[in-house]
């Protein structure tokens, strides 16, 4: 496969080279030839430089989450930069989850994934720079629209799941902390059932205020009555969503946050929350087969 990188780094000048013995992609086909433009004019350190050539040649190559990547010597010596650079541009680009690196091992290319998103909000929250109602209004958007298209996207399979979770949070719902870790799943399961997966992203960048702001307000239901018609209301959207009725399993999911607010919000707003920047998702019981 020919894969020329071309480019200036800094005020040094480099040979545009094709590389036939670069990686491949292992599908029986090359990749396109990308040429990559890193000069002065686009500003930043040798560091940012080579972070940007290695999202281009990316691009350009047209790889795809797990396709392996050449290492750090192939692009220092494409870039004209020395292996630190390269070292502390693939290990910011693993920080940032864009490629995965692991000793001994090739570097490949990352799926997308939420957590970082995820690190900010909590940061934000931590800041008192994003409220509750932050949070509660952007998903509730987001829902909506999400439940909207996996009620006629979804498969049996991932009903399957949405009903399990389901029952499990009735199984469970004496105990806040499994509650509101299934809650969180519930939620999630139904965003990647839409099979857009920017939705199943934003609700799983989310989970860790969902958790903690489901777990306070399934404490302030004192009664079995209140907890059962928490249940409920979760499973009038799976019941709209196995019928494939998008209006009916949308109007459900509205209900379910409109209630949530009407009932619980003082108690949110009033509550102190502290959240981990660093979560970790919380163990529960494995679902039924």
């Amino acid at each position: 496969m020919n894969s020329p990188i071309a480019n200036e780094t800094g005020r040094r000048g480099v040979r545009k080279r094709t590389d036939d013995n670069s990686v491949s992609r292992g599908r029986g086909k090359a990749a396109a030839a990308a040429s990559v433009e890193v000069d002065q004019g686009s500003g930043g350190s040798l560091v940012q430089q080579a972070i940007r050539a290695v999202g281009n040649y990316m691009r350009d190559n047209g790889l795809r989450p797990g396709d392996t990547l050449p290492g750090e010597k192939y692009f220092g010596d494409e870039l004209g930069v020395s292996r630190a650079v390269m070292r502390e541009a693939f290990g910011a680009l693993g920080a940032l989850q864009i490629i995965d690196i692991a000793r001994g091992r090739k570097p490949k290319v990352s799926h997308v994934d939420g957590s970082l998103f995820a690190t900010s909000i909590v940061h934000g929250f931590n800041t008192s720079q994003i409220s509750i109602l932050d949070v509660w209004e952007v998903r509730k958007t987001v829902e909506l629209r999400a439940t909207e298209m996996a009620a006629t996207a979804r498969t049996d399979q991932e009903l399957k799941e949405i009903q399990d979770i389901v029952e499990a949070i009735a199984m469970h719902m004496d105990d806040p902390d499994l509650v509101s870790q299934y809650n969180a799943e519930f939620h999630y399961a139904i965003a990647r059932a839409s099979h857009n997966v920017l939705f199943a992203q934003i609700l799983a960048s989310f989970a860790p205020i969902t958790r903690i702001a489901t777990r306070a307000a399934w404490k302030a239901c004192t009664t079995k009555a209140m907890k059962q018609a928490q249940v409920t209301r979760h499973k009038a959207i799976v019941r709209a969503i196995a019928r494939k009725d998008a209006v009916a399993a949308t109007d459900a999911m509205r209900q379910l946050f409109d209630d949530a607010i009407r009932e619980n919000w003082s108690r949110l707003a009033a509550h102190r929350f502290s959240f981990d920047p660093f979560f970790d998702q919380g163990q529960r019981p494995a679902l039924k087969a």
